[in-house]
């Protein structure tokens, strides 16, 4: 007899693989409900290379499937239909290596003479290798390492264009010729953080060519002419500054989910971070004019008009990673988030809008984000400190695993050592990368 198993289930089944599937070969960035547990909604979820995105009818919720399997619970009304988009993409991406891996040492883990052995035998070893971009930077690298005793996934540093480092990592294993590794991260998502990086170059050119516009404004200028100059140049810096803030938003999210893994602690990413703050010492803000704006809100207040504010920032020996500035009228406050820092020692020049009864009271002062900018600064200086540290490690592992003039022992005792530091190393440097793009994402989003 044969028994029929209901579509539902073939579908449910087909669905669970296909998921488990690309979180094991795809690792680019974290499960789908992994990003819905860190507070991001269904259709702000990031899925891995070679996947779309589609919703589920019964929940809401988003799953990360291949274009075929899309399809097919689309016409059994399981899902919403995907992205026409990123099916395209999917269709045509071409699974393509960014770098390569290649094996340079394993030796044991050194022990003091006289340590007591184990039984059964299972080694703890220092598994050496090299890490090298083709024609890309590779952005988290992950390797997932395996042996005749376990399989374990380590997140790496970032990999420029066309160089190497030499890295380790720890593997349980009776027999060392059982241990292997190979490099997830086929370039999907390094590809597209490479165009939110190209985007917001573009933008950031795009909103200094009208900040430059209004410092150059002819001081003989009629104040009707340059009320519609500086009106038109607040309209373009506005959405200039939007889509900016957008597209940032968006790369600390892929950036976010780079650096995190199945064990991160969890975390809680907060929407809508509200700004509070008081004035900054060293900082200096001042309103270089207040113009009448040209297009009136008809929401404005009874007997209040818009106005567009020209106002500039400077500050002194300490950067400011994070500026928002707040303006106040009598009948309100609003507040600009600028979408650029400001370097020590100099200034910006930008716009905001604000609605008052009269133009003289309207104030600006720089508002919250200075212990996020603080903070931020700090983070990225221990960072690059890191880095530069784990660069000596990595010299130090290269010499010892290829190094013919040093004894046995010796070698396994050096690289023992330099595994135990990169291991160390790298987990406070993801540690610090979660930190840093959790707090930029809080404030671009």
């Amino acid at each position: 007899m044969i028994k029929i198993i209901p579509v539902s289930f073939l579908i449910f089944v087909l669905l669970a693989s296909t998921v488990t599937t690309s979180n094991i070969v795809f690792a680019d960035v974290l499960s789908p409900k992994g990003q819905m547990d860190l507070n991001f909604t269904a259709k702000e979820v990031i899925c891995n290379e070679k996947f779309v995105k589609i919703i589920r009818t019964l929940n809401g919720n988003a799953v990360c499937v291949s274009p075929v399997m899309a399809d097919l619970l689309v016409k059994r009304g399981f899902a919403l239909p995907p992205d026409p988009i990123d099916v395209s993409k999917v269709e045509e991406l071409k699974s393509k290596p960014i770098g390569t891996l290649t094996h340079m040492a394993t030796t044991k883990q050194y022990k003091n003479p006289g340590a007591v052995e184990t039984f059964p035998k299972i080694d703890t070893l220092n598994y050496v290798f090299k890490i090298c971009a083709i024609d890309e930077k590779i952005r988290s690298p992950e390797v997932i390492i395996t042996s005749d005793s376990e399989t374990k996934s380590v997140k790496l540093r970032d990999v420029e264009l066309t160089s190497c480092y030499t890295t380790a990592a720890k593997i349980r294993a009776s027999d060392p010729e059982s241990i292997s590794a190979r490099l997830l991260n086929h370039g999907g998502i390094t590809e597209s953080i490479t165009e939110l990086e190209n985007k917001i170059t573009s933008l950031k050119l795009d909103l200094s060519s009208q900040r430059e516009k209004l410092s150059t404004i002819d001081v003989d200028t009629s104040a009707t002419a340059k009320a519609k100059i500086v009106s038109a140049i607040h309209k373009k810096i506005s959405e200039i500054r939007t889509d900016l803030n957008n597209t940032r938003a968006e790369l600390q999210k892929y950036l976010l989910f780079l650096s995190l893994s199945a064990t991160t602690d969890n975390i809680t990413i907060q929407k809508g971070k509200s700004i509070t703050g008081m004035n900054v010492d060293g900082v200096v803000s001042e309103i270089i004019s207040v113009n009448l704006a040209l297009i009136q809100p008809e929401d404005r207040p009874e007997n209040s008009m818009a106005y567009n504010v020209v106002f500039e920032i400077c500050t002194g020996d300490n950067p400011l990673r994070i500026p928002v500035v707040e303006l106040s009228s009598d009948i309100g406050t609003k507040v600009v988030k600028m979408a650029e820092k400001i370097v020590k020692n100099s200034c910006q020049v930008s716009t905001g809008k604000i609605n008052a009864l009269s133009p003289s009271s309207i104030i600006i002062k720089l508002a919250g984000q200075t212990q996020s900018s603080e903070t931020i600064v700090q983070l990225e200086k221990k960072i690059e400190s890191i880095k530069d540290e784990m660069m000596v490690v990595q010299k130090a592992l290269n010499s010892a695993s290829t190094s013919s003039s040093i004894s046995k022992e010796e070698r396994q005792k050096l690289i023992s050592e330099g595994t135990d530091k990169t291991i160390e190393l790298r987990k406070e440097l993801n540690s610090l990368k979660v930190e840093l793009h959790k707090i930029l994402l809080e404030i671009y989003r």
